[in-house]
Protein backbone atom coordinates (compact mmCIF):
# COMPACT_ATOMS: atom_id res chain seq x y z
CA UNK A 1 0.00 0.00 0.00
CA UNK A 2 1.20 3.45 -1.30
CA UNK A 3 2.17 5.89 1.55
CA UNK A 4 0.49 9.36 1.79
CA UNK A 5 2.25 12.06 0.13
CA UNK A 6 2.96 15.18 2.53
CA UNK A 7 4.53 18.45 2.05
CA UNK A 8 6.11 20.28 5.14
CA UNK A 9 6.34 24.06 5.35
CA UNK A 10 8.45 25.76 8.32
CA UNK A 11 10.95 28.48 8.46
CA UNK A 12 13.23 26.85 10.50
CA UNK A 13 15.70 23.98 9.76
CA UNK A 14 15.09 22.19 12.82
CA UNK A 15 11.45 22.24 12.58
CA UNK A 16 11.25 20.73 9.58
CA UNK A 17 13.78 18.02 10.14
CA UNK A 18 12.65 16.93 13.04
CA UNK A 19 8.76 16.93 11.15
CA UNK A 20 10.21 14.97 8.38
CA UNK A 21 12.10 12.23 10.57
CA UNK A 22 8.62 11.93 13.07
CA UNK A 23 6.28 11.45 10.12
CA UNK A 24 8.46 9.64 7.32
CA UNK A 25 7.81 6.22 8.82
CA UNK A 26 4.01 6.53 7.88
CA UNK A 27 4.15 8.83 5.39
CA UNK A 28 6.18 10.22 2.07
CA UNK A 29 7.49 13.58 2.75
CA UNK A 30 8.05 14.51 -0.81
CA UNK A 31 8.77 18.10 -0.24
CA UNK A 32 9.91 20.66 2.22
CA UNK A 33 9.87 24.10 2.42
CA UNK A 34 11.29 27.46 4.52
CA UNK A 35 9.48 30.46 2.24
CA UNK A 36 6.43 31.47 0.88
CA UNK A 37 8.32 31.56 -2.66
CA UNK A 38 10.38 28.18 -2.25
CA UNK A 39 7.01 26.31 -1.25
CA UNK A 40 5.11 27.63 -4.40
CA UNK A 41 8.10 26.65 -6.49
CA UNK A 42 8.80 23.33 -5.07
CA UNK A 43 5.60 21.53 -4.00
CA UNK A 44 4.32 19.86 -6.97
CA UNK A 45 0.42 20.24 -8.30
CA UNK A 46 -0.21 17.02 -7.76
CA UNK A 47 2.71 15.53 -5.69
CA UNK A 48 1.30 16.29 -2.13
CA UNK A 49 -2.02 15.05 -0.60
CA UNK A 50 -1.19 16.57 2.86
CA UNK A 51 0.41 20.13 3.73
CA UNK A 52 1.24 20.87 6.88
CA UNK A 53 2.11 24.93 7.32
CA UNK A 54 3.56 27.62 9.54
CA UNK A 55 1.87 30.47 9.94
CA UNK A 56 4.80 32.54 10.56
CA UNK A 57 6.91 32.24 6.67
CA UNK A 58 9.21 34.92 5.35
CA UNK A 59 7.98 36.81 2.75
CA UNK A 60 4.12 36.40 2.53
CA UNK A 61 2.51 34.20 5.57
CA UNK A 62 1.23 30.87 6.00
CA UNK A 63 -2.52 31.82 5.45
CA UNK A 64 -1.76 33.50 2.09
CA UNK A 65 -0.05 30.54 1.29
CA UNK A 66 -2.52 28.33 1.85
CA UNK A 67 -4.83 30.38 -0.20
CA UNK A 68 -2.41 30.11 -3.30
CA UNK A 69 -1.63 26.76 -2.84
CA UNK A 70 -5.27 25.67 -2.41
CA UNK A 71 -5.75 27.50 -6.11
CA UNK A 72 -3.06 25.01 -7.12
CA UNK A 73 -3.74 21.99 -5.77
CA UNK A 74 -7.72 22.18 -4.58
CA UNK A 75 -7.72 18.44 -3.97
CA UNK A 76 -4.90 18.35 -1.36
CA UNK A 77 -5.33 19.12 2.76
CA UNK A 78 -4.44 21.46 4.59
CA UNK A 79 -3.23 21.84 8.13
CA UNK A 80 -1.81 24.42 10.50
CA UNK A 81 1.13 23.24 12.60
CA UNK A 82 1.94 26.16 14.63
CA UNK A 83 2.48 28.04 17.78
CA UNK A 84 -0.04 30.83 16.94
CA UNK A 85 -3.09 31.53 19.04
CA UNK A 86 -4.46 34.83 18.04
CA UNK A 87 -7.82 34.47 16.96
CA UNK A 88 -8.44 36.25 14.09
CA UNK A 89 -5.22 34.15 12.58
CA UNK A 90 -7.36 31.19 13.46
CA UNK A 91 -10.15 32.44 12.23
CA UNK A 92 -8.29 33.75 8.55
CA UNK A 93 -7.55 30.16 8.12
CA UNK A 94 -10.50 27.97 8.82
CA UNK A 95 -11.83 30.58 6.08
CA UNK A 96 -9.81 29.95 3.85
CA UNK A 97 -9.98 26.22 4.22
CA UNK A 98 -7.92 24.68 6.86
CA UNK A 99 -8.75 21.42 7.61
CA UNK A 100 -6.99 21.52 10.78
CA UNK A 101 -4.99 23.74 13.35
CA UNK A 102 -2.78 21.78 15.58
CA UNK A 103 -0.18 23.83 18.39
CA UNK A 104 3.02 23.03 18.33
CA UNK A 105 3.40 22.38 22.12
CA UNK A 106 1.49 19.45 21.36
CA UNK A 107 3.49 16.08 22.10
CA UNK A 108 4.16 13.89 18.34
CA UNK A 109 1.72 11.01 18.86
CA UNK A 110 -0.83 13.80 19.23
CA UNK A 111 0.37 15.21 15.88
CA UNK A 112 0.51 11.70 14.15
CA UNK A 113 -3.18 10.79 15.78
CA UNK A 114 -4.51 14.08 14.31
CA UNK A 115 -3.13 13.95 10.99
CA UNK A 116 -4.57 10.22 10.27
CA UNK A 117 -8.25 11.79 11.49
CA UNK A 118 -7.95 14.40 8.64
CA UNK A 119 -7.17 11.95 6.15
CA UNK A 120 -10.63 10.14 7.84
CA UNK A 121 -12.23 13.15 6.79
CA UNK A 122 -12.48 14.97 10.46
CA UNK A 123 -11.65 18.40 11.65
CA UNK A 124 -8.87 19.51 13.37
CA UNK A 125 -9.14 21.47 16.09
CA UNK A 126 -7.48 21.07 19.39
CA UNK A 127 -8.99 21.61 22.32
CA UNK A 128 -8.04 24.98 22.94
CA UNK A 129 -8.81 26.23 19.40
CA UNK A 130 -12.31 24.33 19.84
CA UNK A 131 -12.64 27.00 22.61
CA UNK A 132 -11.86 29.97 20.96
CA UNK A 133 -14.37 28.89 17.94
CA UNK A 134 -16.91 28.35 20.63
CA UNK A 135 -16.41 31.74 22.67
CA UNK A 136 -16.36 33.47 18.96
CA UNK A 137 -19.72 32.34 18.46
CA UNK A 138 -21.09 32.57 21.88
CA UNK A 139 -20.08 36.25 21.09
CA UNK A 140 -22.27 36.48 18.12
CA UNK A 141 -18.82 37.42 16.22
CA UNK A 142 -19.58 36.39 12.32
CA UNK A 143 -17.46 33.76 10.47
CA UNK A 144 -18.37 35.02 7.18
CA UNK A 145 -20.90 31.54 6.79
CA UNK A 146 -24.05 32.60 6.19
CA UNK A 147 -26.08 30.57 3.89
CA UNK A 148 -28.74 29.58 6.07
CA UNK A 149 -29.58 29.33 9.85
CA UNK A 150 -30.59 26.48 11.77
CA UNK A 151 -34.06 26.31 11.17
CA UNK A 152 -33.62 26.69 7.66
CA UNK A 153 -30.71 23.89 7.58
CA UNK A 154 -33.36 21.56 9.08
CA UNK A 155 -36.06 22.33 6.08
CA UNK A 156 -33.31 21.74 3.66
CA UNK A 157 -31.79 18.77 5.06
CA UNK A 158 -33.65 15.27 5.91
CA UNK A 159 -33.87 13.88 9.26
CA UNK A 160 -30.74 11.95 9.00
CA UNK A 161 -28.74 14.27 7.56
CA UNK A 162 -29.63 16.75 9.88
CA UNK A 163 -29.10 14.47 12.71
CA UNK A 164 -25.62 13.97 11.37
CA UNK A 165 -24.47 17.67 10.87
CA UNK A 166 -25.05 17.97 14.27
CA UNK A 167 -23.34 15.77 15.38
CA UNK A 168 -20.35 17.19 13.27
CA UNK A 169 -19.81 19.96 15.66
CA UNK A 170 -19.48 17.88 18.56
CA UNK A 171 -16.08 17.34 16.76
CA UNK A 172 -16.89 13.84 16.05
CA UNK A 173 -15.39 11.61 13.48
CA UNK A 174 -16.90 9.67 10.63
CA UNK A 175 -16.43 6.65 12.51
CA UNK A 176 -17.71 8.09 15.68
CA UNK A 177 -20.67 8.79 14.00
CA UNK A 178 -21.13 5.46 12.07
CA UNK A 179 -20.85 3.82 15.26
CA UNK A 180 -23.71 6.35 17.19
CA UNK A 181 -26.20 6.07 14.23
CA UNK A 182 -25.13 2.36 13.64
CA UNK A 183 -24.50 2.92 9.76
CA UNK A 184 -21.68 2.37 7.85
CA UNK A 185 -18.68 5.38 7.80
CA UNK A 186 -19.13 4.87 3.74
CA UNK A 187 -23.24 6.07 4.36
CA UNK A 188 -22.29 8.76 6.33
CA UNK A 189 -19.89 10.16 3.64
CA UNK A 190 -22.57 10.18 1.05
CA UNK A 191 -24.31 11.84 3.51
CA UNK A 192 -21.61 14.63 3.80
CA UNK A 193 -21.53 14.95 0.82
CA UNK A 194 -25.75 15.53 0.09
CA UNK A 195 -25.57 18.27 2.72
CA UNK A 196 -22.33 20.20 1.53
CA UNK A 197 -24.07 19.57 -2.06
CA UNK A 198 -27.38 21.19 -0.73
CA UNK A 199 -26.50 23.74 1.36
CA UNK A 200 -23.52 24.85 -0.54
CA UNK A 201 -20.59 24.40 1.55
CA UNK A 202 -17.44 23.07 1.10
CA UNK A 203 -16.02 20.80 3.98
CA UNK A 204 -16.87 20.01 7.75
CA UNK A 205 -15.44 22.92 8.75
CA UNK A 206 -17.82 25.84 7.35
CA UNK A 207 -20.74 22.96 8.26
CA UNK A 208 -19.65 22.73 12.19
CA UNK A 209 -19.40 26.82 12.10
CA UNK A 210 -23.07 27.03 10.63
CA UNK A 211 -24.39 24.45 12.59
CA UNK A 212 -22.87 26.01 15.79
CA UNK A 213 -23.76 29.04 15.22
CA UNK A 214 -27.02 28.73 14.51
CA UNK A 215 -27.57 26.95 17.78
CA UNK A 216 -26.05 29.58 19.59
CA UNK A 217 -28.09 32.29 18.21
CA UNK A 218 -31.47 30.12 18.76
CA UNK A 219 -30.19 29.93 22.39
CA UNK A 220 -31.63 28.29 24.85
CA UNK A 221 -35.30 26.61 24.29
Amino acid sequence: MSKVKVALVDDHQIVLAGLKKLLEEEYEVVCTAGSFKEALENIPPSGAELVLLDVHLPGKDGIELLRALREKMPSALFVMLTVEEDEEIIFRAIREGARGYILKHNPPETLLKSLKACLNGEVLWGEEIYLKVMGRLKRGVSFEVEKADLSALAHLLSEREFEIAQLVVQSMGNREIAEKLFISENTVKNHLSRIFQKVGIKDRVELALLVAKGTSQRGPS
